[in-house]
């Protein structure tokens, strides 16, 4: 029989908290607990001192203290049996065997049903939500306490628990309400409608005998604000649109329908359809907030309304969204495949992709509903359905369980597993002979060992690793004999190394999950050797070992993963899980998530940093410094030439002096290690990109092929298979490749943002080379200059010079030729620099002429750069007087920061008075202006006065220090000329 798929049905797994309502689902089968009586008399009894030092203290309300000395005498009083119970829920936390959310009140209730009936219960229950025990502390009492009325427009102090058992108590006997006898029942409304004195015994009562509508209605109608315990116990009272609607427009909290267990399935069922856009609501509130929204999102589903369901489709792109509707699929499979097709064919980019995935999913397993319904759908939806497998041939299947290695289908965290423990041998020293002729792997044995048994840290667990290689391919045995040679302590701890299974290195806990690591929005991963696509389960398995990693103990089951998975795909993982976590956005942390930089450092590749360096750019702007020195070592992990090379860019102009003196150390540590100077690394950081000896690039679309390349000024070109130039690449046709075209359509547009990347860096190296006067011996020069595709365009634009004053440009011939264009050797000693044009004083304008004859245009001014000279008088002294008390605009000053000059450090008063130029030595050109530079607010003061401008031994940027004057005539000739050239551009309108 088919099922009604318009009818709401509370899941099974939720009646078992659900509060029922007379009428409606029932909850689980009610049997009271045999020895409430006696157990409630126990905590009576053991309560008893309290009780009376309440009853007798003259704080305490009168009507209160009588009714409960009347139920102690034997009476069967209400509300005396609710001041009892607040006592007892007061008392409760002072217990030795107190233990949080464990509290059993709900006996309480059992116990008066027993004793007295349920219409006495429901009498009680209502008494006890108006009795507050007053003076207590966590797990203390004061000598003032006291009983008194509880009030539903007053707060409870959150270590009274008070409303704890009455949220008990009430559950517990509204369930009994809900299936009594009508005559019992009628009894126990008639008692409770004499008992609605106030507003928290009128709430108290609607809850209890939801039925009574109008109860509800004044109830809607007259709330105040409410602490979450109250607000939540008429969130399980309501039963009507009308309610839903008169709560909606005068409070706010609605989050607390997801609070304590119950709430959700409770107000469901009691508003229905009506509460879909509610449920909407917090659903993205608790997303945005870090807290689960699943249980929200599937709510929506049990609505069992179109209108819910398009709710949840619209949230495909959000987590936890694709799991609720994939449940829902099943309850209501029609409904599904309707409104599947329905988004899939208009639904935006990329709900419409995620419907068309579960769409083809759906209809795989429900064909006998796919078939029934297809008549019945829209023509344009029929046929997405019709077509669903080709529309979803972009979605990968999934490869079977049993094809994957166990790691991925049943990894560690997920079974018991051994203990994995790490033995230290202290004192090892490395031993430094060896044996002749030994191989080099054992050798590296012979020095990691010591390491790898030493102190836990960074460095033992690299050792750790690089002795698990050697034993991948040589195996252990000639291992555990270098061990012997360290003793028997050291051979029995590698034995127990190389004897456990890294896998097993885990967390005593694993990480928290995040709302936001949902596998159905992270892109598909494919397998090496099927191209099939890892099942979602897979996935998250992988994420859980990103979690676990760090920079500098990657989780070993990652090797693994990089072995079996297309690396195409582990790149675009990592960034999304990158977008999901907020960390591309906001540069705050928040705690634990750390790691989704580190997976970007384990899986990213050369796209990953592109993108990934101007969200490091630009972090310290938002008080993220210490997030984008992270983003520095994920750069430094991925290790690329490109990687590389946007770490040296970061190191040069990133705007953020901390950053930048943060990059610079990275690059001097590196270029430390590999003996070289941090120029000479930047020398070698530029990569070649792929292109050939010529400055080219194959481009294959298939049937037909491109040449990519660059000119002179490094703008690309492409040359298709006739030889035509065309200004740029076509897009892949339809009788292209359609896998070849694609990747070469994406490759030559990831070229050219490269080569932009590399052109602006290779300029100011070039310009900074020229100024500071470096130079490369013949040797680099031609390696790293002439011979590179990319570089030597912009060296071919430059007059070079060697030391002994040689001029010469590069021929497009990649010869030397001089001013004459006569053929110029480089031998082997000579060292070449860019040429300054002090250094071209003689023959500038031949020069000049010989680079318009060729029409080449300068990268930067060189032959025509504005030069400067000192006066002698200048020279002799410290400051240059004759820019002192010039004016010009703030926006002028603050420019300087593109001529290489930096603000000082900040006054007491957050102002800066200096704008600095480090020069060589170590020393720095220092100008003063005033009023100065406010640091928050640049244009406070719209203009500055030129008050010093001096030469001070000191360059250390963005510290105070004691100035220590130097006469101009310390700075050679070229370097005065940049000096003055950049004051003068300063003072100069």
């Amino acid at each position: 029989m088919p099922q009604n798929e318009d009818l709401l049905v509370i899941p099974d797994d939720w009646r078992a908290t659900l509060h029922p309502r007379r009428g409606g689902t029932h909850g689980p089968p009610l049997e009271l607990v045999p020895d409430a009586v006696s157990t409630v008399r126990q905590w009576v009894k053991e309560s008893r001192d309290e009780i009376d030092h309440l009853l007798e203290s003259r704080e305490s309300r009168r009507d209160l203290v009588g009714s409960a000395r009347a139920h102690l005498g034997g009476e069967a009083n209400p509300q005396g049996a609710g001041v009892l119970a607040a006592v007892i829920a007061a008392e409760w936390p002072l217990r030795d065997d107190y233990e949080h959310d464990e509290e059993p009140f709900a006996v309480i209730a059992d116990a008066w049903i027993a004793e007295h009936g349920l219409v006495f219960a429901a009498a009680a229950t209502v008494e006890l939500s108006g009795v507050f025990v007053d003076g207590y502390k966590w797990k203390e009492r004061r000598d003032w306490r006291h009983l008194r009325v509880r009030r539903l427009d007053k707060q409870d102090p959150g270590y009274n628990h008070g409303l704890r058992c009455l949220e008990l108590v009430a559950a517990r006997v509204r369930a009994f309400l809900a299936v009594a006898a009508e005559p019992e029942y009628q009894r126990a409304v008639e008692a409770l409608g004499g008992l609605r004195h106030d507003g928290m015994r009128r709430l108290a009562a609607a809850y209890l005998v939801p039925t009574q509508t109008a109860w509800v209605d004044e109830l809607c109608g007259t709330l105040p604000d409410l602490e979450p315990y109250t607000w939540m116990m008429v969130l399980r009272t309501i039963g009507s649109a009308d309610h839903l609607a008169t709560l909606r427009a005068g409070h706010s909290g609605w989050y607390w329908i997801h609070g304590r267990p119950g709430v959700l399935p409770t107000v469901v069922e009691g508003v229905g359809p009506a509460l879909a856009s509610t449920l909407a609501t917090v659903a993205d509130e608790e997303t945005e907030t870090g807290r689960d929204p699943y249980e929200l999102l599937r709510a929506l589903g049990v609505l069992a309304t179109d209108e819910a369901f398009r709710l949840l489709v619209d949230r495909l792109d959000r987590p936890q969204a694709q799991r609720a509707v994939i449940e829902t699929a099943r309850r209501f499979p029609e409904r599904a495949l309707r409104l599947l097709g329905e988004a899939a064919v208009s639904g935006p980019a990329p709900i419409s992709s995620y419907a068309v995935r579960l769409l083809r999913d759906h209809v795989a397993a429900r064909a006998d509903v796919a078939a029934a319904v297809l008549p019945r759908l829209p023509a344009e939806v029929r046929e997405v359905v019709e077509s669903i497998d080709e529309l979803a041939a972009g979605w990968a299947p999934a490869a079977p369980a049993e094809s994957l290695p166990r790691l991925l289908v049943e990894p560690p965290w997920t079974r018991e597993r051994p203990k994995f423990k790490r033995m230290t041998v202290k004192g090892l020293q490395p031993l430094t002979t060896g044996v002749p002729g030994e191989s080099e792997e054992r050798a590296a044995a012979r020095a990691l060992i010591p390491i790898a048994l030493g102190k836990t840290g960074p460095q033992r667990f690299k050792a750790e690793a690089a002795l698990r290689r050697i034993v991948a391919a040589e195996g252990d045995e000639g291992i555990l004999e270098v061990a012997g040679e360290y003793g028997a302590k050291a051979a029995k701890a590698a034995r127990a190394l190389l004897a456990a299974d890294p896998l097993d290195d885990l967390p005593a806990v694993m990480p928290r999950r995040p709302v936001w690591q949902d596998p159905h929005l992270l892109p598909q991963v494919l397998l090496r050797e099927s191209g099939l696509a890892l099942p979602l389960e897979a996935v998250d398995h992988i994420v859980s070992m990103l979690a676990v990693s760090t920079p500098d103990k990657p989780y070993a089951g990652i090797d693994v993963v990089k072995e079996i998975c297309d690396p195409a795909c582990l790149a675009p993982l990592a960034w999304r899980l990158f977008e999901l976590s907020g960390r591309r956005a906001r540069a705050y942390a928040w705690e634990g998530d750390d790691w989704v930089l580190t997976a970007l450092g384990l899986f990213g590749d050369d796209e990953t940093v592109r993108k990934l360096t101007p969200v490091i750019q630009a972090w310290p702007g938002d008080g993220g410094h210490h997030r984008a020195v992270k983003g520095l070592d994920v750069l430094l992990a991925i290790g690329t030439d490109v990687a590389l090379m946007h770490l040296h860019g970061l190191a040069t102009k990133v705007k953020y002096k901390g950053l930048r003196k943060k990059a610079q150390e990275r690059i001097d540590s590196l270029a430390e290690d590999l003996g070289l100077s941090p120029d000479q690394l930047g020398d070698r950081l530029v990569p070649d990109f792929g292109l050939d000896e010529s400055g080219g690039m194959l481009l294959d679309y298939g049937p037909r092929g491109f040449t990519a390349g660059f000119d002179e000024q490094l703008r690309p070109y492409v040359i298709d298979d006739t030889g035509r130039r065309r200004a740029s690449l076509p897009k892949p046709g339809v009788r292209d490749d359609q896998e070849l075209a694609p990747a070469a359509h994406r490759r030559f547009a990831a070229l050219k943002k490269d080569v932009r990347t590399v052109a602006g860096e290779q300029l100011r190296r070039f310009e900074r080379a020229m100024v500071t006067q470096r130079r490369w011996t013949a040797e680099e020069f031609r390696t790293l200059i002439v011979e590179h595709p990319l570089v030597r365009h912009v060296a071919r634009r430059l007059v070079w010079i060697t030391e002994d004053g040689r001029a010469f440009r590069i021929a497009e011939d990649r010869t030397f030729a001089d001013l004459q264009d006569d053929a110029l050797a480089l031998t082997g000693p000579a060292r070449v620099g860019v040429a300054h044009p002090l250094q071209l004083s003689g023959s500038l304008e031949a020069w000049a002429e010989v680079f318009d004859d060729y029409e080449t245009t300068q990268p930067f001014p060189q032959l025509r750069r504005p030069t400067y000279a000192l006066t002698e008088e200048e020279r002799a002294g410290t400051e240059l007087e004759r820019f002192h008390g010039v004016t010009v605009p703030v926006g002028r000053v603050v420019g300087m920061e593109r001529r290489g000059w930096q603000r000082g450090s900040a006054e007491d008063n957050g102002i800066q008075v200096e704008i600095l130029r480090e020069l060589p030595g170590g020393r720095a050109a220092v100008i003063t202006v005033n009023p100065g530079i406010p640091a928050g607010d640049i244009n406070y003061w719209p203009e500055q006065r030129i008050d010093r401008v001096r030469l001070d031994r000191d360059a250390r940027l963005g510290r105070r220090a004691e100035s220590s004057p130097l006469p101009f005539s310390e700075l050679d000739a070229i370097t005065a000329s940049e000096v003055l050239a950049d004051v003068v551009a300063l003072t100069t309108a």
